[in-house]
């Protein structure tokens, strides 16, 4: 037998698709769970959301409902995050009974002068890198998006952060910067992954690099990079203190050479140096 489709088959059909169309797009504006959610990420996390208009949206990609906001008021331990874009997914199930359990939360970053992360400096650790952000960074931009994930009692249990860095210099000593330098980043809790690693350190121009650290037992970095070096006289005379302490360059007037770099670093629990590798 031919099923027959109704017309109000027709109707429920055209009415589902109308909703997950408006759900996926443009989406529904609800104020109703404002309080319940910046209560929730405040108690287990110590971050401060003040939320006006939030949407309640449907990710098609994830199969996974969510609320979502523009340009909200964030803050973490009272220091200002500007967050251009915010979505928590949360079990909907759990909204009924007024205990929200959010499964992730999504943030886009507004662009940061990267000088605005010294005032989270101070939670970052090993107490050397506090220290380079701090006194060698001297300018950059950062463009980032950051997904944090979360287990059933609210805790986090791991994050994944990926974006870009530009226009980054980098203090290296009285005489030497590491300047017009890019570099795009992928990280959570274990890995850091940096790659397409541009920029200029002297005489020489570094490019096509990257950067792999794993975080799981002390630290382990492995980094490959193609390098460019021009050394002329010039080059030679602004950098003659530097260039003295090595014994080989004190008479090279002229240089030019391409080189591909491997180096590799191990560092215990206590951040000191285990085991160091360097091949050109």
């Amino acid at each position: 037998m031919k099923k027959i489709i109704t017309s109000s088959t027709i109707l429920i059909l055209i009415f589902v698709i109308s909703l997950i169309l408006i759900l996926s797009t443009i989406g529904f504006e609800t104020n109703k769970f404002n309080k319940l959610i910046s209560n929730k990420v405040y108690q287990k996390n110590n971050i401060n959301l003040d939320l006006d208009t939030i949407k309640f949206k449907i990710d098609l990609k994830e199969l996974s409902l969510f609320l979502e906001t523009q340009n909200p008021t964030v803050s973490f331990k009272e220091i200002f995050i500007p967050v251009q874009n915010l979505k928590v997914y949360i079990d909907f199930l759990s909204l009924r009974k007024s205990k929200p359990e959010i499964s992730k939360i999504s943030i886009d970053l507004e662009e940061i002068d990267i000088i605005q992360l010294n005032q989270l400096s101070k939670f970052i650790k090993p107490s050397n890198l506090k220290s380079f952000l701090n006194n060698k960074i001297k300018k950059g931009k950062l463009i980032s998006e950051i997904d944090f994930f979360f287990s059933d009692q609210g805790e986090l249990k791991n994050f994944i952060a990926k974006g870009l860095v530009k226009d980054i210099e980098a203090k290296i000593n009285d005489q030497l910067s590491f300047t017009d330098a890019k570099l795009s980043f992928f990280a959570d809790k274990s890995d850091i992954l940096i790659k397409n690693i541009f920029g200029t350190l002297g005489a020489v121009k570094i490019f096509d690099g990257d950067i792999k650290i794993n975080l799981e037992n002390g630290i382990k970095l492995v980094s490959n990079f193609n390098s460019k070096l021009n050394l002329d006289e010039k080059f030679s005379s602004k950098y003659s203190k530097l260039l003295n302490r090595f014994d080989i360059l004190k008479s090279i007037k002229n240089l030019s050479a391409n080189f591909n770099n491997n180096i590799s670093i191990d560092l215990d629990n206590t951040y000191k140096i285990k085991n160091y590798n360097y091949n050109i």
